[in-house]
Protein backbone atom coordinates (compact mmCIF):
# COMPACT_ATOMS: atom_id res chain seq x y z
CA UNK A 1 0.00 0.00 0.00
CA UNK A 2 2.42 2.25 0.87
CA UNK A 3 4.92 1.65 -2.48
CA UNK A 4 6.85 5.32 -2.12
CA UNK A 5 8.01 4.87 1.69
CA UNK A 6 8.63 1.16 0.59
CA UNK A 7 10.59 2.06 -2.71
CA UNK A 8 12.55 4.97 -0.93
CA UNK A 9 13.36 1.68 1.87
CA UNK A 10 14.71 -0.16 -0.73
CA UNK A 11 17.07 2.12 -2.28
CA UNK A 12 18.58 2.62 0.77
CA UNK A 13 18.91 -1.12 1.34
CA UNK A 14 20.31 -1.37 -1.81
CA UNK A 15 22.90 0.74 -1.17
CA UNK A 16 23.56 -0.88 2.13
CA UNK A 17 24.00 -3.71 0.17
CA UNK A 18 25.93 -2.55 -2.63
CA UNK A 19 28.71 -1.02 0.35
CA UNK A 20 28.38 -4.09 2.19
CA UNK A 21 29.06 -6.71 -0.69
CA UNK A 22 31.24 -4.14 -2.72
CA UNK A 23 34.10 -6.71 -3.51
CA UNK A 24 31.53 -9.49 -4.83
CA UNK A 25 29.86 -7.36 -7.42
CA UNK A 26 30.29 -7.05 -10.83
CA UNK A 27 27.40 -5.12 -11.03
CA UNK A 28 25.89 -2.76 -8.27
CA UNK A 29 21.98 -3.91 -7.31
CA UNK A 30 19.88 -1.03 -8.34
CA UNK A 31 16.28 -0.67 -9.44
CA UNK A 32 15.17 -2.03 -12.86
CA UNK A 33 11.35 -1.19 -12.46
CA UNK A 34 9.07 -0.06 -10.06
CA UNK A 35 9.50 -2.87 -7.66
CA UNK A 36 12.18 -4.74 -9.26
CA UNK A 37 15.59 -4.90 -8.70
CA UNK A 38 18.56 -6.31 -9.94
CA UNK A 39 22.68 -6.88 -9.53
CA UNK A 40 25.29 -9.01 -10.50
CA UNK A 41 27.65 -10.78 -8.68
CA UNK A 42 30.90 -12.62 -9.11
CA UNK A 43 30.66 -16.45 -8.95
CA UNK A 44 32.14 -16.64 -5.19
CA UNK A 45 29.93 -13.91 -3.63
CA UNK A 46 28.20 -15.49 -0.73
CA UNK A 47 24.69 -14.83 -2.67
CA UNK A 48 22.57 -16.88 0.26
CA UNK A 49 23.73 -14.35 2.73
CA UNK A 50 22.99 -10.94 0.10
CA UNK A 51 19.50 -12.58 0.11
CA UNK A 52 18.98 -13.07 3.28
CA UNK A 53 20.51 -9.32 4.60
CA UNK A 54 17.92 -8.29 2.10
CA UNK A 55 15.15 -9.72 3.52
CA UNK A 56 15.68 -9.29 6.66
CA UNK A 57 16.08 -5.51 5.98
CA UNK A 58 12.77 -5.00 4.07
CA UNK A 59 10.51 -7.33 6.27
CA UNK A 60 7.81 -7.55 6.59
CA UNK A 61 7.50 -6.88 3.01
CA UNK A 62 7.77 -10.38 1.13
CA UNK A 63 10.12 -10.62 -1.71
CA UNK A 64 11.27 -12.55 -4.37
CA UNK A 65 14.27 -14.12 -5.98
CA UNK A 66 15.41 -15.42 -9.27
CA UNK A 67 19.30 -16.29 -9.10
CA UNK A 68 20.66 -16.83 -12.93
CA UNK A 69 23.78 -18.61 -13.15
CA UNK A 70 25.48 -18.08 -16.59
CA UNK A 71 27.29 -15.68 -18.66
CA UNK A 72 26.99 -12.43 -19.83
CA UNK A 73 26.96 -11.19 -23.76
CA UNK A 74 27.75 -7.53 -23.38
CA UNK A 75 30.51 -5.33 -21.65
CA UNK A 76 29.65 -5.20 -17.95
CA UNK A 77 28.77 -1.94 -15.93
CA UNK A 78 29.65 -1.59 -12.44
CA UNK A 79 27.23 0.93 -11.77
CA UNK A 80 23.98 0.42 -14.27
CA UNK A 81 23.55 -3.47 -13.85
CA UNK A 82 20.47 -2.44 -16.36
CA UNK A 83 22.93 -2.13 -19.37
CA UNK A 84 24.04 -5.44 -18.90
CA UNK A 85 22.48 -8.86 -20.34
CA UNK A 86 23.61 -11.82 -21.31
CA UNK A 87 22.01 -15.67 -20.29
CA UNK A 88 22.50 -15.29 -16.19
CA UNK A 89 20.17 -12.63 -16.74
CA UNK A 90 17.74 -14.23 -19.17
CA UNK A 91 17.58 -17.19 -16.49
CA UNK A 92 16.94 -14.85 -13.72
CA UNK A 93 14.02 -13.87 -15.46
CA UNK A 94 12.66 -17.34 -16.08
CA UNK A 95 13.21 -18.36 -12.49
CA UNK A 96 11.13 -14.79 -11.41
CA UNK A 97 8.23 -16.41 -14.07
CA UNK A 98 8.47 -19.28 -12.64
CA UNK A 99 7.84 -18.53 -8.95
CA UNK A 100 4.80 -15.80 -9.87
CA UNK A 101 3.26 -18.93 -11.83
CA UNK A 102 3.50 -21.31 -8.68
CA UNK A 103 1.94 -18.91 -6.81
CA UNK A 104 -1.08 -18.97 -9.07
CA UNK A 105 -1.37 -22.85 -8.92
CA UNK A 106 -3.07 -24.55 -5.68
CA UNK A 107 -1.23 -28.08 -5.49
CA UNK A 108 2.46 -27.00 -6.36
CA UNK A 109 5.65 -26.23 -4.35
CA UNK A 110 5.98 -22.77 -2.82
CA UNK A 111 9.02 -20.51 -2.85
CA UNK A 112 9.90 -17.48 -2.79
CA UNK A 113 13.87 -17.86 -4.06
CA UNK A 114 14.45 -20.03 -7.64
CA UNK A 115 17.64 -21.32 -9.40
CA UNK A 116 18.12 -21.38 -13.06
CA UNK A 117 20.48 -21.90 -15.69
CA UNK A 118 21.27 -23.34 -18.89
CA UNK A 119 21.89 -26.79 -17.85
CA UNK A 120 18.69 -28.46 -16.04
CA UNK A 121 20.14 -31.01 -13.31
CA UNK A 122 18.81 -33.45 -10.94
CA UNK A 123 21.28 -30.80 -8.61
CA UNK A 124 19.87 -27.67 -9.52
CA UNK A 125 16.39 -28.76 -8.77
CA UNK A 126 17.43 -30.00 -5.67
CA UNK A 127 18.96 -26.89 -4.88
CA UNK A 128 15.25 -25.56 -5.62
CA UNK A 129 13.96 -28.25 -3.34
CA UNK A 130 16.22 -26.85 -0.42
CA UNK A 131 14.98 -23.25 -1.35
CA UNK A 132 10.91 -24.05 -0.79
CA UNK A 133 11.92 -25.68 2.48
CA UNK A 134 13.34 -22.69 3.71
CA UNK A 135 10.77 -20.80 2.53
CA UNK A 136 7.93 -23.00 4.33
CA UNK A 137 10.75 -23.09 7.20
CA UNK A 138 11.02 -18.56 7.53
CA UNK A 139 7.29 -18.37 6.78
CA UNK A 140 6.76 -19.44 10.54
CA UNK A 141 8.84 -16.67 11.72
CA UNK A 142 7.45 -13.79 13.51
CA UNK A 143 8.88 -9.89 13.38
CA UNK A 144 10.31 -10.13 16.03
CA UNK A 145 11.87 -13.34 15.58
CA UNK A 146 12.91 -12.30 12.39
CA UNK A 147 13.98 -8.94 14.20
CA UNK A 148 16.65 -11.34 16.70
CA UNK A 149 17.99 -13.35 13.92
CA UNK A 150 19.00 -10.32 12.17
CA UNK A 151 20.54 -8.96 15.24
CA UNK A 152 22.00 -12.30 15.53
CA UNK A 153 23.87 -12.02 11.92
CA UNK A 154 24.59 -8.63 12.59
CA UNK A 155 26.44 -8.91 15.88
CA UNK A 156 28.53 -11.59 14.26
CA UNK A 157 25.96 -14.07 15.71
CA UNK A 158 27.12 -13.69 19.17
CA UNK A 159 23.99 -14.29 21.77
CA UNK A 160 25.36 -12.31 24.48
CA UNK A 161 25.57 -9.22 22.28
CA UNK A 162 22.96 -9.73 20.50
CA UNK A 163 21.00 -10.05 23.55
CA UNK A 164 22.53 -7.07 24.79
CA UNK A 165 22.25 -5.05 21.51
CA UNK A 166 18.18 -5.71 21.42
CA UNK A 167 18.26 -5.25 25.81
CA UNK A 168 16.85 -8.62 26.39
CA UNK A 169 18.62 -11.78 28.07
CA UNK A 170 20.99 -14.07 26.28
CA UNK A 171 18.20 -17.58 26.79
CA UNK A 172 15.72 -15.00 24.82
CA UNK A 173 18.05 -14.90 21.99
CA UNK A 174 18.67 -18.80 22.12
CA UNK A 175 14.85 -19.48 22.33
CA UNK A 176 14.10 -17.57 19.17
CA UNK A 177 16.93 -19.20 17.03
CA UNK A 178 15.81 -22.29 18.34
CA UNK A 179 12.03 -22.38 17.44
CA UNK A 180 12.46 -20.64 14.77
CA UNK A 181 14.87 -23.36 13.55
CA UNK A 182 17.30 -21.22 12.18
CA UNK A 183 20.49 -23.11 12.29
CA UNK A 184 18.85 -25.27 9.85
CA UNK A 185 18.13 -23.20 7.90
CA UNK A 186 21.12 -21.65 7.55
CA UNK A 187 23.01 -24.67 7.45
CA UNK A 188 21.23 -25.37 4.34
CA UNK A 189 21.85 -22.15 2.68
CA UNK A 190 25.56 -22.53 3.62
CA UNK A 191 25.59 -25.84 2.00
CA UNK A 192 24.06 -24.50 -1.68
CA UNK A 193 26.50 -21.41 -1.10
CA UNK A 194 29.59 -23.61 -0.81
CA UNK A 195 28.54 -26.05 -3.85
CA UNK A 196 27.90 -22.88 -6.36
CA UNK A 197 31.12 -21.55 -5.10
CA UNK A 198 32.85 -24.32 -6.14
CA UNK A 199 31.76 -24.10 -9.29
CA UNK A 200 29.01 -26.94 -9.27
CA UNK A 201 27.13 -27.46 -12.49
CA UNK A 202 26.82 -30.97 -12.58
Amino acid sequence: DDREDIQKKLLEVLSFINKKYQSNLAAEFSISMGDSFQGLLKITAPFTQIILDIELELFPIELRFGIGIGEISTSIDLKNSQLNDGPAYHHAREAIERIERSEQQYATRKTNILLSQQNKTAVGELINVIFALNTAIKSKWSNRQKEIIKFYLNNNENQYDTAHALNIGQSSVSKALKSTNFYTYKSALEDIQAYINRGGNE
